[in-house]
Order: C-alpha cells, then sequence, then structure tokens
C-alpha cells in the first residue's frame, strides 16, 4: 500500500499556481509520492499533470465538484482530465445537499451515483464517495452507509476512518465490510481535548491503528492518503511530518 497527502490538508497553500508547486515540490521534500487532489486552486491541468510528473509524484484520487460529476458533458471532460493526470478514481467528498438527508433523499442519490458509476467504469475509471459521520444517520432502520455499500455495487470507498468513528461505528468494522471496494483509505486520529472532538496527528489520538493497517494488508487496499482538517499541532506541512513519523517509527510505511 502506497501512504500518501490528500491535499486538502494543505489547501491554504495551494490558492495559486505558485503555491501549488511550492507545496507539491515541499510534500516531496517531507517523504511523499503521492496525493489526493482536492481544495486547489486554478491551475491549468496540463501543467499540473507535468508537476507530478517532475516532482515524481503519483495522483491517485480526486474530490471533484458535483456539478461537473452530476453532468455527463462535464463529467467527459473530468475523465479526460484524469486520464492527462494518470489519476485512476473520480471522488465526490460528501453528499450533494440537494439529496436531503431522507430515505427518499438517498434513494434519490443512488439512483445518480449509480449512473455516475457507470459511465466512469465505462471509461476505465472509478468513481470514489467519500463519508462522513452523516451517512451513519438510520433511515426506516438501516444507516443511510449500509445503503450505499449495498445498492452502489460500483461504487468505490474513500474510507475515512476518522468518520466512522465520529458517526458511532467501529472504522475495523466497516474495514471489514467493504474489503477490496476501499480504493482509497483516509487516515487521521481521533482526540479528545476537554470535551471537544478534534482532528489528530496520526499517532497523537485513540484510533486502532494497528487494526486498521492489519486490514489494509488483509484486503490489499492499494492507496492510504493522510487528510488532517485542522486542529493541527503545529502547520500542516510539519502536521504530516509528525504524522508520517509515527507511521515510519511504527512500521506501517518505509522510512
Amino acid at each position: 500500500m502506497k501512504i500518501g497527502v490528500q491535499m486538502y490538508t494543505v489547501r491554504d497553500y495551494l490558492k495559486t499556481p505558485q503555491e501549488i508547486e511550492a507545496s507539491i515540490k515541499r510534500i516531496k521534500e517531507i517523504g511523499f509520492d503521492l496525493v489526493q487532489l482536492s481544495g486547489l486552486g486554478p491551475i491549468e491541468n496540463n501543467k499540473l499533470a507535468k508537476l507530478f510528473k517532475d516532482n515524481g509524484i503519483e495522483a491517485c484520487g480526486t474530490h471533484s465538484p458535483w456539478e461537473s460529476v452530476a453532468d455527463p458533458k462535464e463529467l467527459e471532460k473530468l475523465i479526460e482530465e484524469h486520464k492527462t493526470l494518470g489519476c485512476s478514481q473520480i471522488g465526490i467528498g460528501i453528499k450533494p445537499d440537494i439529496y436531503p438527508d431522507t430515505y427518499d433523499g438517498y434513494t434519490a442519490f443512488i439512483k445518480k451515483a449509480n449512473e455516475i458509476c457507470d459511465r466512469v467504469s465505462a471509461a476505465g475509471l472509478g468513481f470514489g464517495y467519500h463519508n462522513h459521520e452523516l451517512e451513519f444517520m438510520k433511515f426506516n432502520g438501516v444507516c443511510a452507509i449500509d445503503r450505499l455499500i449495498k445498492e452502489c455495487p460500483k461504487m468505490e470507498f474513500t474510507l475515512d476512518v476518522f468518520w466512522v468513528q465520529a458517526g458511532g461505528a467501529n472504522p475495523l468494522d466497516y474495514m471489514d465490510k467493504l474489503k477490496d471496494r476501499i480504493r482509497i483509505l483516509h487516515l487521521k486520529d481521533f482526540r479528545v481535548s476537554g470535551r471537544q472532538r478534534q482532528y489528530a496527528e496520526i499517532g497523537q489520538g485513540n484510533l486502532d491503528w494497528p487494526g486498521i493497517f492489519s486490514r489494509c494488508e488483509k484486503y490489499k487496499i492499494p492507496y492510504a492518503v493522510i487528510e488532517q482538517d485542522a486542529d493541527f499541532l503545529v502547520d500542516p506541512f510539519e502536521s504530516l511530518v509528525l504524522s508520517r513519523k509515527y507511521l515510519v517509527e511504527n512500521g506501517y510505511m518505509k522510512g
């Protein structure tokens, strides 16, 4: 499994092409050669592809705007852009608000998601869904995420272990449910400070990393990326250094 960075972690340093270039170089210097794309400012796709190639960086997936994913013509453009980047998964970061958090809202979303899965898979790519805690709401006695797993058979998952825990479920159980449908795993720790839930650098919280990584190996999950949204102990780049240090010292990542 390759471990990299979800670029949303450093989104405040991705506002211009110059910042994007500097951040890609910094990520490489820290010791990562894999990214998932999200939070980038405007940049030409060909220039971004060249930056990745020149710096030895692989892009494993994206969080793309729902408006582009849902529109057939825009989706075709996205597919070509992903192929230019050598990126095998088109993803979305959250269920769009146009589909309410109700049983019928999920039914409508599932119908549209399956149409997208068919188009994307026909082009040789995957369509990925990133969970938060909202998918663990129950409607008619069933967790929404369980409906997505059952009713969207072609959907890949970017399983976020923090948000599974925040939703009141066990990340290990959902890794066991999804198995090799997890193409990208999102890594961030779960810390409690005072009475507040916080994001945390890996190893600074309470998640069961031995259990998580044993399942990564068992199910041959190809990619994992560190995504820390906020609550940094230091600046976001140094936060990545801390997380990587824990992963290397515990044998989850090569030094």
